[in-house]
């Protein structure tokens, strides 16, 4: 909730003065998590720098860290009937901010951002501490923006090589897209060798499907100086690997069988890229 209404703050810290000129995705962080600290200052939260943390650690994989986690839990808000709206008490968040250099190209492969934000939402969806049989208490936050179009920074498309099949990567579509998304097949299996690079060889039989909601700011014009802002809260999620599933839906977790939810949490750290 805090991180949605931060977002709005967001074309300022990118465009207006003096905040002009932000080179580094650390940057665009940072700002954005004073936009939160000035929203729980607003709701006179008592030292509520306490309730925001950057670079945290997944309890699951040590060494793997979330670029932002905040703690609603000071705010005494959390009824069942608020959390009908898709708001939870531990709320994660990963950052993606890219940029164009002075020649007006994407300063990152397009293919490698497309897998990275493909990372991004593994990590959220699997890496986070819930407890089978009890409520799910995490919120999932892909903040990503663009300078320029979008289109011309990610991958949307496969395209047929060597007699293999090309196919659209719709889910990086659907993660622009404002609103509620269900977001099907992510293709691991059939993506280019760099998937085997940027996220781990062993995770290509990972089946994801999820729900999405998205905030988003665009510009009026194709203006290649300003920026395209998404906020993408993932709601409900299912997430597969050989015989083990885990299954959000509500605020409800599911597992494919005793224990499944730990080893399948256990096979995708081992089996992520660093």
């Amino acid at each position: 909730m805090l991180y949605e209404q931060a977002f709005v703050s967001l074309p300022e810290f990118l465009t207006g003065l003096p905040y002009q000129n932000f080179d580094y995705e650390r940057t665009l962080l940072s700002a954005f998590s004073m936009a939160v600290l000035q929203e729980l200052n607003g709701r006179n939260i008592n030292n509520p720098i306490s309730c925001l943390r950057s670079e945290v650690e997944y309890p699951a994989a040590p060494g793997k860290r979330a670029d932002l986690r905040l703690d609603l839990g000071a705010m005494k808000i959390m009824t069942p009937a608020l959390s009908q709206y898709g708001i939870f008490q531990d709320n994660w968040l990963e950052a993606k901010y890219f940029k164009l250099n002075d020649n007006g190209r994407p300063t990152v492969d397009k293919l490698k951002v497309t897998l990275l934000l493909l990372k991004d939402i593994i990590r959220l969806v699997t890496l986070l501490p819930e407890t089978i049989g009890q409520p799910s208490q995490c919120g999932r936050y892909l903040l990503h923006a663009y300078q320029g179009l979008p289109k011309e920074h990610i991958a949307e498309k496969k395209n047929t090589q060597n007699g293999k099949s090309g196919f659209t990567r719709s889910w990086v579509k659907s993660i622009r897209t404002t609103g509620r998304q269900q977001i099907g097949n992510v293709h691991a299996q059939q993506e280019v060798g760099q998937f085997d690079i940027v996220i781990g060889a062993n995770l290509r039989q990972l089946q994801l499907e999820f729900e999405a909601t998205t905030f988003a700011y665009e510009p009026r014009t194709d203006d290649s100086t300003v920026y395209w802002c998404y906020l993408t809260r993932i709601d409900d999620f299912k997430v597969t690997l050989g015989q083990y599933w885990l299954q959000r839906k509500g605020d409800q977790l599911t597992e494919s069988g005793a224990n499944a939810y730990n080893t399948l949490v256990e096979s995708i750290v081992a089996g992520l890229a660093v």
